[in-house]
């Protein structure tokens, strides 16, 4: 009798024990995510905050900006990340102005490459070649972008006159996909990721100066601390990484929609398996009473 008796008093003493430990919730669920008006970075910025909402329950807010914008802001701890880095090369300016306030989160896509394009079909073979080939301008993206400063020192080291046209990513896509219907000859500013490379055949110019480098990656940076903030979405980052064939069929599919969360929509719903595979473990944990 007496032996049921303590186990009664002390039994609510024993209750919380029984309880299934859970991290601990983040104090602030709300991300911040700078991007720029350049195709890919477009889609994977929509890419992400659409998976960081419906599956994460994060609040997530953009903003479209200039590139040096975005990087001086993710430095200041104004937004929080920049899912287009181009390294080592092309946005070294930045990490070397910005680096100790930045941690890299990793690359979400290993095969980047950046340099001057022209269609395939294209007598000119090389950027020197400009010279004798081509008098009409070189369409180019907005002047801040690490491309168009290479274009710049190209057009002097190879003593070229041709006129470098700064215009958005959207312009110059319009102004080359015109010329290509044309079939005339257009020299442009090209990276890869972008939805030209998907639905049209185009060549690198070769480079003997090797002033455009042959190989980038895109990296995901966030500001200092954010690891520590939010771990579960800097997690959820370190596992977005796509192949050249995922991130193809991504942009086409952004360019394609009406609204690019449209085409993010699209593009993961025929990828289930590996949005899956980013998003595993990683909803937030709610306190389970056994």
């Amino acid at each position: 009798m007496w032996r049921f008796l303590i186990l009664v008093v002390f039994a609510p003493v024993l209750l919380p024990s029984c309880r299934t430990p859970v991290r601990e919730p983040e104090t602030d669920a709300r991300i911040m995510i700078n991007y720029t008006d350049w195709t890919e970075s477009v889609a994977l910025t929509y890419l992400a905050a659409m998976l960081l909402e419906e599956r994460l329950e994060y609040e997530v807010v953009t903003k479209l900006a200039g590139v040096d914008t975005v990087f001086r802001e993710i430095a200041e701890g104004e937004a929080d990340i920049f899912a287009d880095a181009w390294l080592p090369f092309t946005h070294s300016q930045y990490f070397e102005e910005y680096g100790e306030h930045l941690e890299d989160l990793g690359p979400n896509y290993r095969e980047a490459r950046t340099g001057l394009v022209v269609p395939a079909w294209s007598d000119i073979k090389s950027i020197g070649e400009i010279r004798e080939l081509y008098d009409n301008p070189v369409i180019g993206i907005d002047t801040t972008a690490g491309i168009m400063q290479n274009a710049t020192r190209a057009l002097n080291e190879y003593t070229l006159e041709n006129e470098l046209v700064s215009l958005t990513d959207a312009g110059m896509s319009e102004r080359v996909e015109e010329a290509l219907k044309r079939r005339e000859d257009v020299v442009f500013t090209g990276w890869e990721p972008h939805w030209l490379f998907f639905r049209y055949e185009l060549r690198y110019l070769d480079d003997p100066l090797g002033i455009f480098p042959d190989e980038e990656r895109i990296h995901t940076i966030a500001r200092k601390g954010f690891k520590e903030d939010h771990p579960r979405a800097a997690t959820f980052f370190e596992r977005m990484v796509l192949s050249e064939k995922q991130i193809n069929e991504l942009l086409y599919e952004v360019f394609l929609a009406r609204d690019p969360l449209d085409g993010v929509k699209e593009w993961a719903a025929k990828n289930e398996f590996i949005v899956n595979q980013w998003v595993r473990g990683l909803r937030p944990e709610r306190e389970k009473v056994m």
